[in-house]
């Protein structure tokens, strides 16, 4: 079985001292040693002529591109060459967008883009497709990769799945560095109107829980993902989510018919650095995912080889953050928040965090939404069948790579 194993890596200023244009959870100052070096050399015992790796280095403002490429072409160095390595950046991001306008392709410029989670995890699916992977592996450079049984345990998830159904994604669990797979919530009173460890939790419970170790899913971790070819071919990532990219990712197969598995037994090591952003940011991008893809299926209309998908069949999580009380649960948890804030003297960051319901309500999604995903799905399949021609994928490696 042919892989291609994708690993978007996220960097930031030096120091982390600048202003970010696109915020990500956790990158990488340019002058930290940071975690690829690292996950690099546990995915390196998986490597063999059927395994691409291939990494996709993002920058958090336009500034600092050029540096974030050379910094991880330094990473990689003379350990991880092509063909078994490939780094993907700005140059070659640019060389791709060439190349589509070379060959008439410029609705497909749309999709080609370095800026924002779902979009970069689209690019790792396009450059699946240019290697002709049978199965795209989605990972994360703050992960350890340290069972020598992984890829073998997705060949047998892909080979058993296949004789029922054509089409299935394969999610599997994180451990942390104690090997626990339950994430510790958060404190403070207004967790308690927005628990989304707690549901979180809830739903790998239920999915730990008796039974086989393969079960269907309403969610699913970026970081330790699977898909075949003939759904990164068929179904992009929605590039409107700003992040929570992959348990949308899961809805909008879901949509069309396609189930998630979670092999429980399928795990890596999530050992991230801690997240620099305030609370109340993060809560403001959890608001945006949830309020958007909330209003995707509200939006929902009943058309042939689609169904509807409902918050209840998304329970525990996301499900509970995805019906009619997301509003009332928003300005509790950000009412008491902003409280503690100005209890601890903070205005600024209490100011921000009620901020983040006037952004709320000062930006419905469209309720077109909808439409709008099913449109970019045309282009994708488009764009993806186009590259899957073998002149047109040769030529595009050449011109990408040499």
């Amino acid at each position: 079985m042919r892989y291609c194993l994708a690993v978007p890596t996220y960097w930031t200023y030096p120091g982390g001292a600048g202003q970010e244009e696109v915020i990500y959870d956790h990158p990488t100052p340019l002058d930290a040693e940071g975690t690829l070096g690292r996950f690099l050399a546990s995915v390196a015992k998986l490597v063999n002529r059927e395994v691409q790796v291939v990494i996709v280095a993002a920058a958090t403002a336009p500034g600092l591109q050029a540096a974030v490429e050379e910094r991880v072409t330094g990473l990689m160095g003379n350990l991880y060459q092509p063909p078994a390595y490939l780094l993907f950046s700005y140059s070659h991001l640019e060389r791709l967008r060439e190349f589509c306008r070379w060959q008439g392709g410029e609705e497909f410029l749309s999709l080609l883009s370095l800026t924002g989670y779902s979009r970069i995890r689209n690019l790792t699916l396009i450059l699946a497709n240019l290697f002709n992977a049978e199965v795209m592996v989605s990972l994360d450079d703050d992960e350890i990769i340290l069972d020598p049984d992984f890829l073998n345990k997705i060949a047998a998830d892909f080979s058993f799945l296949a004789r029922d159904r054509q089409k299935f994604g394969v999610a599997g669990l994180y451990e942390n560095p104690q090997g626990e797979v339950l994430a510790v919530a958060p404190t403070g009173n207004w967790v308690k109107f927005w628990p989304k460890i707690k549901w979180m939790n809830a739903a790998f419970t239920a999915l730990l829980g008796e039974g086989p170790h393969l079960k269907m899913t309403p969610l699913a971790l970026g970081g330790n993902m699977a898909v075949g070819a003939s759904l990164y071919r068929w179904l992009p990532f929605d590039p409107a989510v700003a992040r929570g990219e992959d348990i949308d990712y899961v809805i909008n197969a879901r949509m069309f018919q396609v189930p998630f598995f979670m092999d429980t037994d399928l795990r890596v090591r999530h050992d991230p650095p801690a997240k620099p952003h305030p609370l109340w940011l993060r809560l403001r991008q959890d608001l945006d995912r949830f309020w958007y893809t909330r209003e995707k299926l509200l939006s929902q209309e009943t058309l042939p080889g689609m169904t509807r998908v409902t918050p209840a069949e998304l329970m525990p999580y996301p499900g509970n953050f995805l019906t009619e009380d997301l509003e009332i649960r928003a300005y509790q948890a950000h009412s008491v928040l902003a409280r503690a804030y100005l209890e601890a003297g903070n205005g600024p960051d209490a100011l921000e965090t009620l901020r983040n319901l006037e952004l709320v309500q000062g930006s419905w999604p469209s309720p077109g939404v909808f439409r709008t995903y099913l449109e970019v799905v045309k282009i994708w399949r488009r764009l993806q069948a186009w590259l899957s021609q073998p002149r047109v994928r040769e030529e595009a490696l050449r011109v990408l790579w040499g």
